[in-house]
């Protein structure tokens, strides 16, 4: 049930991602499949990181445009970082949770860019260090704003791995 579960999440931020950034421009700085890897990732289990970012990664390729795999490999190492140090370092703490989208979505964001310039590909954003700039800066806000009310919903489709993190959490801290 657990797998089907994530994978329809997945598919709906994948969904959603297209279908609300063709009628909302400021969508368009708001990275849903993002905010799920992270979401996934803050549970403490580096495979699921890895997997979740591996696949909304390359659907957020196959919807977007672009060069497939570019996103999936700036999932995948954003989602196993943040697992990695979910396990040394509580990141229960709402603030704590906030910082690590807004870290991650600038990091994702440098990737991409980075990634896609390796390659020889054009992206708008990188005409100018300024515009670069504040693409990352917006997108950092936009995904940290967002991200406030798609991880409350998630943690009441997910509530068993909360509680879980959540004893998992007292264990390795506070006993």
């Amino acid at each position: 049930m657990q797998p089907f579960k994530i994978a329809l999440t997945i598919i709906i931020a994948l969904f959603l991602q297209l279908l609300l950034s063709n009628y909302f421009r400021f969508f368009r700085y708001i990275d849903l499949p993002l905010l799920v890897t992270i979401y996934f990732s803050l549970q403490r289990a580096p495979f699921l990181g890895m997997a979740v970012g591996v696949f909304s990664g390359i659907g957020g390729d196959a919807i977007g445009g672009g060069i497939l795999g570019v996103g999936g490999f700036a999932k995948t190492l954003i989602g196993y970082l943040i697992a990695v140090t979910s396990i040394k370092f509580s990141l229960e703490h709402p603030l704590a949770r906030l910082a690590v989208v807004a870290i991650a979505s600038a990091a994702n964001t440098v990737l991409h860019a980075g990634l896609n310039l390796m390659l020889e590909q054009f992206l708008p954003t990188l005409e100018t260090w300024g515009a670069f700039g504040r693409s990352v800066g917006w997108k950092a806000l936009s995904d940290t704003a967002a991200a406030l009310v798609i991880f409350i919903v998630l943690d009441r489709v997910f509530a068993e791995h909360a509680q879980a993190r959540q004893m998992a959490i007292r264990r390795r801290f506070y006993d």
